[in-house]
Parts: structure tokens; sequence; C-alpha cells
């Protein structure tokens, strides 16, 4: 049927689905599968610094809706900020709109499903990604939707770094306790303009991905959005499902292309042996290479094994920073000022070779400029590591971080 639906509700098992068996409808491969990045002209992109303010832009679109809200999210809570969100999209499903939620089940494991039933009773569809049932997962542990996608009305979207959850936007909260201290530091965009389809078509894609209910997906995706800007951007969807890992063939490449600098930003790093290479090669013929790391983090064990990683970075050139003002959770890239990347890749194997993510590269005119400002302002509030800084750590100290080192081969 051309607008995807089937008397069947769940139309094949989940899966086959999963393992992507199963053909998405033409519009949605035509946006999402293409082998080549697909740009579009005239958007408008807005980038958040913090998650306050992301946040709160966020549920001020979700509470205008008029047609539909598609919420995709790693992380679901039921906190504070969690029931706002919650509780605004139960609100617009029971004034008739369409509401869609999608969460990771492992992202949003403390996430108690009482919390879900009012907006479930208002109308609304739920589904949570990729369940693991034990003894017997359903489908591989590992294999998450790492995407964090709003799209309302097929008018607006937003995605970056940012989940739903209190420590998101204060910087304390969440199962692990915060990171202290201090207002969460991220890279959220508002998006207008034709980009907005793209985005809504791998939300789709997502929710087919999850055994997600039956609903017209060629309908959603005919009308382009009304050009809102000057802005040229492409939307690049990546996970376990696809031919090749498209966000770490991307990093390679463009590093391996920039002449001049690359800005990097990236609360976790583990990003394997090409990436680390390209980076080292990239310095030493004479580009600058800047690595902003998270100093204050969620994952301390993961914080100290990327030492183990620095010191050959140091030697190629690279210059190491860690953002230890708060919680640093932005994914940021721009590379010779021209062109960057923002999106919901972490530099690591589990976003390269596990997760489903998805990533705005934006190309020219001032908002590569924007995000090269935004890299350079860490920057300047940021500890540049060193090999002193390195050497000066005692005994103990080191003999931790070295056994912390043995999880980079895991994540």
């Amino acid at each position: 049927m051309s607008d995807g639906s089937s008397p069947n509700p769940r139309r094949m098992r989940s899966r086959l689905r999963r393992h992507g068996l199963v053909r998405r409808p033409e519009v949605i491969r035509s946006l999402v599968r293409s082998r080549r990045l697909r740009f579009t002209e005239a958007n408008r992109v807005e980038l958040f610094d913090t998650g306050r303010a992301g946040l709160e832009a966020m549920l001020e679109v979700i509470e205008e809706a008029r047609e539909r809200v598609h919420l995709e999210t790693y992380i679901l809570r039921a906190d504070a900020t969690g029931t706002r969100f919650l509780e605004a999209l139960r609100g617009r499903a029971a004034d008739g709109v369409e509401v869609r939620l999608l969460y990771d089940s492992v992202g949003s494991r403390g996430l108690d499903a009482r919390a879900l039933e009012p907006l479930r009773d208002a109308g609304a569809e739920i589904v949570a990604f990729n369940p693991v049932v034990l003894p017997y997962p359903r489908f591989a542990p590992r294999r998450r939707d790492h995407r964090k996608i709003l799209v309302v009305d097929g008018r607006v979207a937003f995605t970056g770094g940012l989940n739903i959850g209190e420590e998101y936007r204060t910087g304390i909260g969440g199962s692990g306790g915060g990171c202290g201290e201090g207002e969460w530091r991220d890279a959220h965009v508002r998006l207008e303009g034709p980009v907005v389809r793209d985005l809504e078509a791998v939300f789709l894609e997502s929710w087919f991905r999850a055994d997600g209910p039956a609903l017209p997906w060629d309908a959603l995706l005919l009308r382009e959005p009304a050009p809102a800007g000057s802005v040229r951007c492409a939307v690049l969807p990546d996970g376990p499902a696809y031919q090749r890992r498209r966000m770490r063939e991307l990093i390679v490449s463009a590093v391996e292309a920039a002449r001049e600098e690359v800005l990097l930003e990236s609360p976790y790093f583990a990003p394997g042996r090409r990436v680390l290479d390209a980076l080292a090669r990239a310095s030493r013929r004479g580009v600058r290479v800047d690595l902003l790391l998270a100093g204050r983090t969620d994952h301390p064990v993961l914080r100290r094994a990327v030492r183990a990683i620095v010191p050959r970075l140091l030697d190629a050139g690279v210059r190491v920073f860690e953002y230890e003002r708060a919680m640093m959770h932005a994914k940021l890239a721009v590379f010779d000022g021209q062109w960057g990347i923002l999106g919901t890749s972490n530099l690591d194997r589990q976003s390269f070779e596990h997760n489903f993510e998805v990533n705005l590269i934006v190309e020219g005119g001032e908002t590569p400029a924007r995000f090269a400002e935004r890299v350079e302002t860490d920057l300047r509030g940021s500890h540049r590591v060193d090999h002193a800084s390195l050497a000066a750590r005692g005994p103990v100290e080191r003999v931790i971080d070295r056994l912390a080192s043995l999880v980079l081969y895991f994540v």
C-alpha cells in the first residue's frame, strides 16, 4: 500500500524488521538511505548552548503543536523535567494532536512505566526501542537508539545532544547522581525549512524499526516545508543496519581533507585506530587539531581510560583540552571554518558501531562559524592536557588509569 499501512498493524515480526530485511517505504529510503549526502537549501538553524535553553524551546514548540508531535529520545526520565514533557505531550494528545513517543529501553531503564499511562490514555502512541528481556534478549542488547529528534507539525525540528531528564536542564540529577554543580553544557539546534522533512524521515525509520503502530508514511513526507532561512544542511543518519559506518567514514575523510583547522568536541572519546591515525596525520602536516573532552563526566572510568590515548595524540601535536566548568555533553566538529557537524554521535565505538544515530551537517554561510565560535569559547574555559600534567599523576592514579584503559577494548 502506498501509504505504508497494512491490514495487520504489526505487518511483520519485529525481529526481521530490526535486522533490516524488510524494505522501508520508498519515500523514506530516498530521504534516509542515500549513499551521498542530500543537502537542502533555505534552512534556519538556531543553536542552543545549554540544556536549559534547548529544553525550554522544545517545550514551547510542543505546546504550540496543531497536527502532530514526533519525539525520539535515548533517555526519558519521570523526574521534574521529564514530567513537564509528558504533561505537555498529554495535553496535546488530549486536544486531538497525533503524538508519537519513541524511547530507548536501556537508556530509559529507570523509567517507571506507570508515568506513561496518562499520556497513553490521552491517545498517544508510545514505543520502547529494542527491549532487553532476560534471560534471552530479543535482539543485540548493545544495539541502541541514541537519536534525539523532535518534529512538530512537520514544520519545526530539534536535534542534538539533549535527552529528556533533569540533569540535562540543571546538571544535577539522573540515575548517576549528575555531575555536580553547573548548568549542563550541550549543543542542540532548532531547525526550520526543508531539512525538517529529512529529519522526520529519520524518526519514521526509527519508528518502523521499533515495531511502532502503522501510520501513513508517505502522506507525512509528501510536502516539503517552506523555505525559512539561508543555511545549507544535510541529515546523516547512521546505525548498525546501514552498510557502512557513515559517521566514522565522514569524520576520517573530513580530517584527511582539512587544510587549516579541525575542532572536535565530544564528551566520550574512544574512536578507534582509524580516527586516531587521521588526527595524528593531520596535525603532523600542519593542520591545527584541537580536541575538547569532558573534564567532569558521568562516565569517570572512560575519562581515565582516555589518558591511555592522549599521549600519542600529544606526540603528534594535537592539542587536547578538558572542560571542567560543568558537564560537557556536546557533539560538535568544525573543519576549516567552512562546514560543521552537530548531532548525537560520540567519538567512540559504541556510537560508531552499535547505536542508531543522527547528525546534522551544515555547509557554508555563518552557521559553521557559529559552531566554531562555540568550540573556541569552550576551549578558552578549559584545562589543557599536556605531557607534564599527565606525568604529575601519582603512582596509584597511574595504575588506576592503566586498568581503566582496558575499557577501551569494549566501548
